[in-house]
């Protein structure tokens, strides 16, 4: 199966209000126990864009060719409103206006992060043969490798991931390549579509692309993720193929892959900050 709902989730949506989200525990991130992990942001701008915006009657037309997620501070762990409005719908483009606001101690309502979604009308190619990277390799793992038992170091990680080489991930520093698959539901009781999930991943250029051989010490200031297609399977591969920093300012990018080739890109800004 390309989906299944897990036992665990990062989000409770609101009994009265379906435009707010209740973060569990497994939603917390590496830097702060008491904010979210950018990842869980970035699946709940493409879970409103899905699920208010993209019709099932429409779903083999458009594309979602670019999510962007503008991270303004860290989320608290603390509900989240999730609002969105279409701020162009013309024959070939649409575009969306995501906005996340939490409710902070002594401060009230405060935006947290603003995402923008284009969504494309497909059609056929051009003709003519333009030149494109070599394809990808690697054979991702199987559709029915095993979780990870609860023995398993991974088994409390928020995705699972397996490096080509069949190791849980290489530490050296080198070319990041891994395979991951999700482990939780964005929101209980809801199968993860297939772009929730890529969005989710598609935080992962941060540490794919801005770790080194003292871990990961950029924070991201954002997600920007392209598709020219929807992934197919469950497992997504990525490979981190750009870094470059300067003055504690740093930009990384990940090429994504599942087991048909290639579909997309994934590109972060963020800032120096240790642990």
């Amino acid at each position: 199966m390309n989906s299944k709902i897990f036992p665990k989730s990062f989000f409770e949506l609101d009994n009265s209000d379906p435009s707010v989200f209740h973060p569990t525990p497994q939603s917390k991130g590496p830097w702060d126990p008491t904010t979210l992990h950018g990842r869980v942001i970035s699946g709940l701008a493409a879970y409103e864009v899905e699920r208010f915006h993209i019709p099932e009657s429409d779903k083999a037309n458009l594309q979602l060719s670019r999510l962007t997620v503008d991270m303004f501070r860290p989320a608290p762990m603390s509900a989240l409103t999730v609002k969105s409005e279409v701020v162009r719908s013309g024959r070939r483009i649409k575009v969306i206006e995501v906005k996340i606001e939490a409710d902070v101690p002594n401060r009230g309502q405060v935006e947290i992060a603003r995402s923008s979604a284009v969504l494309l009308r497909r059609s056929k190619n051009p003709p003519g043969d333009i030149w494109t990277p070599p394809e990808w390799e690697i054979s991702p793992p199987s559709e029915t490798l095993p979780y990870p038992s609860e023995n398993d170091p991974q088994s409390n990680s928020i995705w699972h991931s397996v490096s080509p080489d069949g190791s849980p991930k290489e530490k050296k520093l080198a070319l990041k390549r891994l395979w991951i698959r999700e482990t939780h539901n964005l929101v209980s009781g809801v199968m993860p579509s297939q772009l929730v999930k890529v969005a989710q991943v598609a935080d992962f250029a941060n540490p794919g692309a801005n770790s080194g051989i003292n871990g990961l010490n950029y924070i991201n200031a954002d997600v920007c993720l392209y598709l020219h297609r929807d992934p197919v399977g469950m497992w997504m591969g990525t490979d981190s193929f750009y870094h470059g920093s300067d003055s504690g300012v740093s930009v990384g990018t990940i090429t994504l892959y599942d087991k048909e080739g290639r579909f997309g890109t994934s590109t972060v800004c963020a800032l120096g900050q240790e642990r």
